[in-house]
């Protein structure tokens, strides 16, 4: 017996030394890796480079990610979703950096042209509109600008629309369809699997919850979501067939007749070479060949594309204002859900954004603030915290102006409460005044397994939990709860609008408005953009000449190195489709809802209506 056990203890013994041996040289060649990945990187960084230049050359813009006013980097950036797509998370671009290319590129004579193809950029609608204009800009300069897609929605034909020429694959077409808004709604599922959804709500409009409590969209949100799309539809439709020199009502009529159209002829690029939406109808290889024609390369080699300069190298290529000035304005963004923590792309972090709002609060050189808010909400704890860093900031006797970016909603709006003055851009989606909770029963569930919950408490207060059915009175607790927030919200607008309470409740009720329309309703002060809110914040200083000085997330050692490996190991990870269909449908969901954190809410659903990648 006690050879046997000695048998088995080495045979233990050996095992465990070859799975050390193994997992320890694994490991070390990971590490090795990447010290070698980051290393190089640095050592790269100190080479010497090349110098760019742009002279003869055309400007590829193509962004492939998404558009932003402030990127967010770090390693809370790393997703599950994103690893599964092979890489960190999209690329962001910042909004005043696309523009000023752009801008620049319309005064620039050394440029040969533009190639512009943004059908992999996400963004918000007044992005798009901006960008659209400063297209627009660079053809109206006299400098040729050619677009091409491999398939156009709204926004990426909005942009498109204002090139000399807009070329399509012959596979793709045009489909700018307007705004589609569809949810699903889970009440029956829900009643299915036995999991009860308790929610609470305040406003009239806010419908971000009725997915758990609906079988299908109500009229409020329809009437909502129309008074916000459809003016803003025409409003694209208009620039649209403005570009291309189209009749009135061409785009319309498309999107209504396309089912017609594309049974009669499937080739939906032909339909849209038709009806003059597009210039072109080409393959990738004419692209190519159509481009080295009217701008040879300096090999002259008919299998390439032009000489070409990227956007961000040519951004190097733009002289940047050097002036310093003691004077010193803020700006501090608000991009992303707000929730408690640090910021990452996608989340307006309350920890960064409190802690960059103080710094701005120490430094004396600091003579106002602008908080660019670009934010559909989310929740109202992290919400508040913003708000009671803003209000000692105030306290200091330096002003506090709000520029409206793409979207300021919700929470978004709460977190203004505290501003001197609220700008905001036509196109921005503002409102949605209103609060909600979700809290889930295992009630339904546990009764279908056969499961009993019972026990004592010390207080009638402590005695229910989530694993029975809601009584009334705790019922009465939380919509007591969420009224008295709501009541705080519609205070703390009327307050800082200057009107009484019952003049903004029929404005609030969690109902979205365009920017236009808020600032009828007197809800924000002017129409502008982030420069606008800049000036005005100077003039509040009584400062003359200024600098601003961009609030952004500090990187730590850990932050620094693993965006370093991220940007520099190319890895690939294989997941079935449809796994992936399931996390980029629920991830963004997830971290506003959870089984687990009974946050309030005052989050925007419908500025979820992005024009995704």
């Amino acid at each position: 017996m006690s050879k046997s056990n000695s048998i088995w203890k080495q045979a233990d013994s050996f095992l465990a030394m070859t799975r050390k041996i193994l997992v320890n040289g694994v490991t070390a060649i990971v590490l090795i890796a990447i010290t070698f990945s980051f290393i190089g990187g640095i050592f790269a960084s100190f080479g010497e480079s090349e110098e760019v230049t742009a002279e003869n050359k055309v400007l590829w813009f193509k962004p492939i990610g998404v558009v932003v006013d402030t990127e967010v980097v770090g390693s809370n950036n790393v997703s599950i979703e994103g690893l599964l797509n092979g890489g960190s998370n999209a690329e962001q671009y910042e909004l005043q950096d696309l523009l000023d290319v752009l801008n620049a590129a319309a005064t620039d004579d050394d440029l040969s042209a533009v190639y512009v193809n943004v059908s992999q950029l996400g963004m918000y609608w007044a992005s798009a509109f901006k960008i659209a204009e400063a297209v627009k800009n660079v053809k109206d300069s006299g400098k040729r600008v050619i677009a091409y897609a491999e398939g156009y929605g709204n926004n990426a034909y909005l942009i498109s629309s204002q090139a000399n020429e807009v070329l399509v694959n012959e596979y793709g077409g045009v489909e700018a369809f307007g705004f589609s808004r569809k949810r699903e709604y889970y009440v029956d599922l829900y009643e299915n699997i036995k999991l009860n959804y308790n929610v609470f709500t305040a406003g009239d409009f806010k419908s971000g919850p009725e997915p758990y409590t609906r079988d299908s969209m109500s009229e409020n949100d329809k009437i909502a979501w129309n008074a916000f799309a459809e003016p803003m539809w025409e409003k694209m439709t208009s620039m649209m067939e403005s570009g291309r020199k189209l009749p009135k009502g061409t785009i319309q009529n498309y999107g209504d007749n396309a089912h017609v159209l594309f049974t009669e002829n499937p080739e939906t690029a032909e339909v849209a070479l038709n009806l003059g939406l597009v210039d072109k109808v080409v393959t990738r290889e004419e692209i190519r060949n159509y481009m080295f024609e009217q701008f040879p390369n300096e090999e002259d080699d008919m299998y390439a594309f032009p000489d070409s300069i990227s956007i961000y190298d040519y951004l190097d290529t733009i002289e940047a204002d050097a002036s310093e000035s003691s004077n010193k304005i803020a700006v501090v963004n608000i991009e992303g859900a707000i929730m408690t923590g640090e910021a990452a792309y996608g989340i307006a972090g309350s920890d960064t954004i409190v802690k960059n709002i103080q710094s701005a609060t120490k430094d004396e050189d600091i003579k106002a603030m602008v908080l660019r808010v670009n934010s559909p909400g989310g929740d109202v704890w992290a919400s508040e915290l913003i708000t009671n860093a803003l209000k000692e900031f105030k306290d200091s006797g330096r002003p506090v102006v709000t520029s409206m970016g793409d979207v300021a909603a919700s929470g978004g709006v709460w977190v203004t409460t505290n501003s001197d003055e609220i700008w905001a851009e036509e196109n921005t989606l503002t409102g949605s005044i209103g609060v909600y909770g979700i809290i889930p029963t295992m009630d339904g569930l546990y009764d279908w397994a056969g499961i009993s919950v019972d026990g004592v408490s010390s207080t009638k207060a402590g005695e229910w939990d989530e694993r029975e059915a809601m009584p009334d009175y705790v019922k009465n607790i939380i919509q007591s709860n969420i009224d008295n927030i709501y009541k705080k919200f519609v205070t703390k607008v009327a307050e800082n609008r200057d009107m009484a309470y019952v003049d903004v409740l029929p404005i609030a009720g969690g109902r979205i408005w365009s920017g236009v329309k808020a600032l009828e309703l007197g809800l924000v002060d002017k129409m502008g953009d982030l420069e606008d809110a800049l000036s005005s914040a100077a003039d509040m200083a009584d400062i003359e000449d200024y600098s601003v000085k961009t609030y952004r997330k500090e990187l730590d050692p850990l932050d620094a190195f693993l965006q370093e490996v991220l940007e520099n190991i190319d890895y690939q990870v294989k997941v079935d489709p449809s796994i992936k269909i399931l996390l980029d449908k629920t991830s963004k969901y997830s971290k506003i809802i959870s089984l687990e954190d009974e946050s309030i809410m005052a989050y925007c659903f419908e500025c979820d209506a992005i024009e995704n990648l």
